[in-house]
């Protein structure tokens, strides 16, 4: 039981939601209620196990002090729980039942996005309905979505996060401390495709190859594509699906598109500016980046053999998860009017 407990903490300590625990944790028979509990009994004592008793009721949580930590941000949003439990004089886990439980409110990171002018959200907006419309008559079956994405051989480091646990700082101990940075780090650009039921082949697009109309078309589509396509679906409908760079807008490359696949989704169907509609920009990439950026890599083989490992490892569940999400992101994309939608 302790196992389970600490299962569900792991993962609402990383963020995941409390579905997506309950769906992780399956396999070992966690349920929605044990998952609820759990994480309220820790919010509230810091701890996973089981209380048992009574005792003195807290008072951190009073209505006076839930009134204080109101005003405060209403005066300034981005204050921390670790600043107002120190300028309150409360403990951390007194601050997160007042937050979560009291105010409710939850802590959301700043995302980056692309800026959208008038133009843009119209064209969003359009495309947004075109395609839902397309999709919900059955116009695009078994979606394939591709994307490239380039990958450093340096180590990420969240300086928030990221911690080393060492009896005292010394200049013996400094390199556990240290991840260094160069100018100009050596980086691989990687092409991929998932589908709901399945992923390719990863294509390494190596240093200072120009990605043509050309190369896209032999060492992707023909080389890669084709082949992995023929193996997942059979005789099976399915449609391709890309964004809109020069090389894959390219007129020859959408005659051979035409030619070679089913159905796929034309450069003027897609959405442009929208890497929040494509499962491989808002989910995939960051599951793989978040476990190869995790580890020091010696050499561009081993930050190649690295991603390949990490690739194969990404559950189908969460693969097929986010391929199923797209309807749900162009209905957002539309009630946003074409502008940004909430991240999930």
């Amino acid at each position: 039981m302790e196992f389970k407990r600490n299962s569900v903490i792991a993962l609402y300590l990383a963020g995941k939601s409390q579905s997506a625990i309950v769906r992780e944790l399956e396999h070992i028979k966690v349920n929605r209620k044990f998952v609820y509990r759990t994480i309220n009994r820790y919010n509230e004592t810091g701890s996973v196990v089981k209380r048992y008793g009574g005792g003195p009721k807290k008072t951190a949580t009073s209505p006076e002090m839930v009134r204080k930590v109101k005003k405060r941000l209403e005066r300034n949003p981005r204050r921390s729980g670790n600043q107002m439990a120190k300028e309150l004089n409360i403990s951390q886990s007194s601050i997160r039942r007042i937050l979560q439980n009291e105010l409710q409110v939850k802590a959301y990171k700043k995302q980056k996005a692309h800026d959208l002018t008038p133009n843009q959200k119209k064209v969003r907006f359009e495309r947004a309905k075109e395609l839902l419309r397309l999709a919900a008559s059955g116009e695009f079956p078994n979606i394939v979505f591709s994307d490239e994405k380039n990958f450093p051989i340096e180590q990420f480091v969240n300086t928030q996060n990221d911690r080393v646990y060492l009896t005292e700082r010394t200049y013996e101990n400094l390199k556990h401390r240290l991840v260094t940075r160069s100018n100009y780090p050596s980086q691989i650009m990687v092409w991929a495709a998932v589908t709901a039921t399945g992923r390719s082949p990863l294509v390494f697009i190596e240093p200072g190859v120009k990605v043509n109309a050309t190369y896209y078309r032999e060492s992707v589509l023909e080389a890669a594509l084709k082949p992995w396509a023929r193996k997942q679906f059979g005789h099976a409908d399915w449609t391709f699906q890309q964004d809109s760079a020069p090389a894959h807008k390219a007129r020859v490359n959408q005659e051979w598109l035409k030619t070679n696949v089913p159905r796929f989704i034309s450069s003027t169907q897609w959405i442009s500016n929208s890497p929040d509609a494509n499962p491989m920009d808002y989910s995939i990439w960051s599951i793989l980046e978040s476990k190869v950026r995790a580890k020091i890599h010696a050499s561009m083989d081993a930050l190649k053999q690295s991603l390949k490992r990490e690739w194969a490892k990404i559950p189908l569940e969460h693969i097929r998860a986010a391929c199923e999400s797209f309807p749900g992101r162009l209905k957002a994309i539309i009630h946003a009017k074409g502008g940004h939608i909430e991240p999930k």
